[in-house]
């Protein structure tokens, strides 16, 4: 992925609660309605042209507080998270010195002392996941999920998906969401962790199938749904769903038609061209060129667009030939390895280039050597079906022809035509 790991955009903490509303310029008081007038006011304050690092922490706050049930997750943990704050101090002291039972003995003292403290519940069950100790985590989280109110049931499901998330347990994070699936109400985040599950364990397949369910329908997207379009576009691009990456294009488009907003534009502009510019980093030309088109379908005036992506689309072109050629049955492996080596020396940072030096097929590059007439073919071919490769590396590829078609006999010459 262009990104890296998925987990790395939802950590849960167990220390201090962090203050989102702070990050809004708001307080926790504030109504739901003026949510978005207050991130609006922070976009403005902090473009995500200029501010990258400042907008990726205010897109990040908006995320969770502009949903009524995030939201409740979220001042649930933070209020719990208050009262926890001098107490989680000195757990965490034990903790980081590897003395769990002592961190343990202090929570079950003060859980003897109010057996009903919820925030106390919560920093046990934290500690019995550092402590590895997971049917004791699943038996506290059964028992506090009995214990809150109603209301506050989702909350805490999607709380306790988070913790063994945070700890790799992916099986465990989609068992939990299954069985309290009965008190679930806010469904596309319980996709969304799903996916997120999914996507974090490797699982990219069955990953693949719940995007478009856990997406609203096409004409009711909105900007919320961006980072969940993101990497369903990811997604589809890593498991070379080349065929329905129109359908996910077309999401795009009309997420753009949706906003009237123009901080949201800017932020899907943003988003797109940050998914590009990653894949070029990594030597993915054919998936920065697909994250170029959507952005110039888009903003079809943007004349910084269209100049991009005139310097991707023929590195791109150039990629999707050479993993064509790669399986033609009538290029010899001796021309299709040459033809890769000038590719990645050209278009690829030194890190690829050298791991392609360590997988180099030293020995059968030498048996297929003298195998001239074949090589002559295997370019010639190269020169009919993949002409921009040919193009490209012309100069290259006439001297290996040449140097293939030296010595030959008139038969074999006239079979090359």
């Amino acid at each position: 992925m262009a990104r890296g790991s998925y987990s790395n955009r939802r950590k849960a903490k167990t220390d201090k609660v962090e203050n989102l509303y702070k990050i809004l310029g708001t307080r926790s008081n504030i109504g739901q309605d003026r949510i978005k007038e207050k991130y609006i006011e922070k976009l403005r304050e902090f473009p995500p042209e200029t501010h990258p690092e400042e907008f990726q922490e205010i897109r990040r706050a908006y995320e969770i507080l502009k949903d009524v049930d995030r939201r409740k997750e979220y001042d649930m943990v933070r209020k719990y998270g208050d009262k926890l704050e001098k107490t989680m101090g000195e757990v965490m002291f034990f903790i980081e010195m590897g003395e769990f039972k002592k961190a343990q003995n202090l929570l079950n003292y003060v859980s003897e002392i109010d057996p009903t403290n919820i925030a106390v519940k919560i920093a046990q069950a934290y500690l019995f996941l550092d402590m590895e100790e997971l049917e004791e985590f699943q038996d506290l989280t059964d028992k506090i999920i009995e214990m809150v109110d109603i209301e506050e049931k989702q909350d805490f499901i999607f709380i306790t998906a988070s913790m063994l998330h945070s700890k790799g347990d992916y099986k465990q994070v989609l068992d939990t969401l299954n069985k309290g699936l009965t008190y679930v109400t806010d469904m596309k985040h319980w996709y969304e962790l799903r996916i997120m599950a999914r996507l974090d364990s490797g699982h990219f397949k069955e990953a693949w199938q719940e995007f478009e369910i856990a997406l609203p329908r096409i004409k009711n997207l909105t900007i919320d749904d961006l980072d969940l379009l993101i990497d369903w576009l990811n997604i589809g691009m890593e498991l070379e769903k080349w065929g329905e990456i129109s359908k996910i294009q077309n999401y795009f488009k009309k997420l753009s038609t949706n906003l009237t907003d123009e901080e949201e534009l800017s932020m899907l502009k943003y988003y797109l061209l940050e998914e590009a510019e990653a894949y070029v980093e990594v030597n993915r030309y054919r998936e920065a060129d697909i994250c170029l088109q959507i952005a110039s379908q888009i903003f079809q005036k943007d004349i910084a667009i269209k100049e991009r992506r005139k310097e991707i689309q023929p590195i791109a072109k150039l990629e999707r030939d050479l993993v064509r050629s790669a399986k033609d049955q009538e290029v010899i492996p001796y021309v299709q390895v040459k033809i890769t080596d000038l590719f990645l020396t050209k278009y690829s940072d030194e890190e690829n280039y050298e791991e392609f030096l360590k997988e180099y097929p030293h020995e059968m590059m030498q048996e297929l050597e003298s195998e001239k007439e074949a090589i002559a073919y295997g370019v010639m071919r190269i020169k009919k079906k993949y002409p921009s490769l040919y193009k490209e590396f012309n100069k290259e590829l006439v001297e290996l022809f040449d140097e293939s078609t030296e010595g030959l006999n008139r038969e074999q010459r006239r079979r090359l035509r």
